[in-house]
C-alpha cells in the first residue's frame, strides 16, 4: 500500500522533523572538553553494562531480563559511535585515552566501530534465545571487537 501525502503534510512532517533534531542536539557538548566528558562518560556506561552481561551470563540461573536490558545498551551504543570522536576532540584538545589515529586513520577506525556495530545485535539476539552458551559465544565475540578498537586506537590506562 501506498500513502501519499499532501504538500502541506510533507512540508509539516520535514519541519517536525527538524526541530525533533534541533532539541535532541540542542544539549550536545561543544567545547572540546565537554565532549571528551561525554565521550568517556558514554563509553564508561558501555562498559558498565558489558559487564553486567558478562557477570550475568556467568550465574547458574542468569536473569535474562536483566541481560536483555543491559545487551539492548550495548546494541544502541554500538550505533554512531563517530558522533563521539569530532576533530578537535583528540589528544589536542586536553588529557584522553583517544590516540591520535582515530583522526589520522579514518577509515580504520570506522572500520573497527563497523566490527563492534555488526556484533553487538548478535549479543541481543543470544541473549533473547536464553541460550546461557549462545550468550558466552555472542559476548567473546563483541569483547573481541572492543579489544580490536581498543588495541590500536586508545592508549593503556595509567
Amino acid at each position: 500500500m501506498h500513502v501519499r501525502f499532501s504538500r502541506k503534510a510533507r512540508s509539516a512532517i520535514a519541519i517536525m522533523t527538524t526541530l525533533s533534531f534541533t532539541a535532541l542536539y540542542a544539549d550536545a557538548p561543544t567545547a572540546p572538553a565537554e565532549v571528551q566528558k561525554a565521550r568517556h562518560d558514554h563509553y564508561h556506561e558501555l562498559g558498565e553494562q558489558f559487564k553486567a552481561v558478562r557477570d550475568l551470563s556467568r550465574s547458574s540461573n542468569p536473569d535474562f531480563a536483566a541481560l536483555e536490558k543491559s545487551a539492548q545498551h550495548v546494541v544502541n551504543a554500538s550505533i554512531d559511535q563517530g558522533q563521539w570522536f569530532p576533530k578537535g576532540s583528540g589528544p589536542e584538545a586536553g588529557k584522553t585515552r583517544a590516540l591520535a589515529e582515530i583522526w589520522t586513520k579514518p577509515a580504520e577506525f570506522e572500520a573497527a566501530q563497523k566490527m563492534f556495530s555488526d556484533r553487538a545485535p548478535t549479543l541481543l539476539t543470544a541473549v533473547k534465545t536464553k541460550e546461557v552458551n549462545a550468550v558466552r559465544s555472542a559476548f567473546k565475540e563483541v569483547g573481541a571487537s572492543c579489544k580490536n578498537c581498543h588495541d590500536t586506537f586508545r592508549s593503556p590506562e595509567d
